[in-house]
């Protein structure tokens, strides 16, 4: 790997740094000696990264503690060899301009041209600090879901930092994955038993009362029904990669049957424990054993549970938990990303997206504000929108806080994650990432039944939970212009007993 380059920071840039820690009124006063500020300065830093630490996470990770003193001193080219990285860089500046504006977008908003030199053309691949401890990340990890991770968690979390920082590839039998980001070269839905295309699924204009620009992204031509799919694939290819044991989950159907599919049709031996609440109807829990999966009941109801506490309950000795994603995908921007793209690129004005765990809203999010961000130097080739069209759309999660609502795979006892969820959601809309109108909404039941009604008249295939991003749109119909684009994903109908392809058979 490209080791990351370091530059010699400007004075007058610096002083925008010391302008912003001054006015903290941080004790540090700016002639008080050579190295007086260094101290209040990583402080500041710290601080700075703790409450951002959802917008930034590569950032949190490289400086769990903040800046060495050392490091800063290099910045401010008072210790040889002078000068700071990429990353130090950005902080620096994302700091000085409380959180909107990097190094490069710095130099753009204020010192151009005489700077334009030192913009950073590409975003460079940034290896692990020498001094990096996978336990630091983990405790962040854990501060962040009220989760704590098991050894053998650790560990697998450490060999797929090792492995990404390495830039190294890794052969896994029967799994083929063309690209890891190539729109040419799709991943899903996966060879050899489909055809990957990008976009993977169609999104189609829909007709609905009182709008004239309404599309719909149909997820129900997945695999086994759902977007659940890709998270399926995903899972596969980790566990099949490192040999996972045991893998357990608190499902209400979809991701169970999703992820047991994919195990069965590419012979993964992982053992998929699945807890689900004892009120599952026994047909479903019939239908998850059948695929292979192994059943465990107990009431969730009852308080919320760790991730420990899930293997314990699902005898889970070997391997991990899964339920709240840390250890797969720490960043929440790997479960969905293709399907993220997919959903930005159609530059919407208003979408709304089925919330339940929150993992496909947070990840359509944090790819969005990525995009934002890099259009000052280079967008993933996978990006076809406009970003000045993400800064202003606004984005609705569907949800349901009633037990009792037909919107059953949306509704959960407990999330540890939300509050992070909706801090982050909130910091974005105060940097103008997105749209203020942007937000989890609850949708009450009349609405859900309009948008069932609508669906079934246009042929779309569809649960309650799926479709709730159209019954939100029918309970804020007053609130969305009646001609700006909206955008519904619907999620899909679960398909609790999917056929093998016929090659898988063969």
């Amino acid at each position: 790997m490209k080791k990351a380059s370091s530059k010699v920071i400007p004075d007058e840039m610096l002083n925008l740094v010391l302008e912003k820690l001054d006015s903290l009124k941080s004790g540090y006063q700016a002639k008080t000696g050579q190295w007086s500020f260094i101290p209040h300065l990583r402080h500041a830093l710290r601080q700075f990264l703790d409450l951002h630490k959802k917008s930034h996470p590569q950032l949190s990770i490289l400086f769990p503690q903040g800046p060495s003193e050392d490091l800063l001193r290099r910045a401010f080219n008072q210790k040889s060899p002078p000068g700071a990285t990429r990353p130090l860089r950005d902080l620096l500046f994302l700091f000085a301009s409380d959180n909107a504006r990097d190094w490069n977008a710095t130099i753009q908003h204020q010192f151009m041209p005489r700077l334009q030199p030192l913009l950073d053309s590409l975003k460079e691949d940034v290896p692990l600090p020498a001094d990096f401890k996978v336990k630091n990340l983990a405790d962040q990890l854990a501060s962040v879901l009220a989760q704590k991770l098991s050894e053998r968690e650790l560990d697998l979390l450490r060999r797929q930092i090792e492995q990404e920082s390495s830039g190294e590839s890794m052969a896994i039998e029967n799994i083929i994955v063309p690209s890891v980001n190539d729109p040419a070269r799709p991943e899903f839905p996966p060879k050899p038993f489909f055809e990957p295309t990008f976009p993977a699924t169609r999104t189609y204009r829909i007709e609905v009362p009182g709008f004239t620009n309404v599309w719909l992204k149909d997820e129900s031509t997945n695999p086994t029904g759902t977007h659940k799919a890709r998270m399926a694939w995903e899972v596969v290819i980790k566990a099949k990669q490192y040999n996972i044991k045991e893998m357990s989950l608190i499902s209400s159907g979809s991701a169970a049957v999703a992820i047991q599919f994919f195990f069965n049709l590419y012979q993964v031996p992982t053992v998929l424990k699945v807890l689900v609440d004892h009120h599952m109807p026994q047909a479903t829990q019939e239908a998850l054993r059948d695929l292979g999966c192994e059943v465990y009941t107990t009431d969730l109801s009852a308080r919320s549970l760790s991730g420990q506490e899930i293997k314990e309950l699902t005898k889970n000795k070997k391997g991990i938990d899964i339920t709240y994603r840390e250890v797969l995908d720490r960043f929440n921007d790997n479960y969905y990303d293709w399907l993220s793209y997919e959903v930005l690129n159609e530059n919407p004005r208003w979408c709304f997206v089925p919330f339940g765990t929150g993992d496909l809203f947070v990840n359509i999010l944090i790819i969005a504000e990525r995009e934002f961000n890099n259009r000052i130097y280079r967008h993933d080739p996978r990006f076809l929108g406009d970003s000045a069209t993400l800064g202003r759309c606004h984005f609705m999660g569907a949800t349901s806080r009633d037990p009792g609502s037909p919107l059953d795979k949306l509704f959960s006892y407990y999330l540890p994650s939300l509050a992070d969820y909706e801090d982050y959601f909130q910091s974005l809309i105060m940097n103008m990432r997105i749209g203020n109108h942007s937000g989890i909404f609850n949708v009450e039941e009349k609405y859900s039944r309009q948008a069932m009604e609508l669906a079934a008249a246009q042929n779309i295939t569809c649960e309650p939970s799926g479709i709730a991003g159209l019954g939100l749109l029918l309970q804020q119909a007053e609130l969305v212009p009646r001609d700006e684009k909206v955008l519904i994903i619907n999620t899909g109908k679960t398909n609790l007993r999917p056929v093998l392809p016929l090659a898988a058979k063969a």
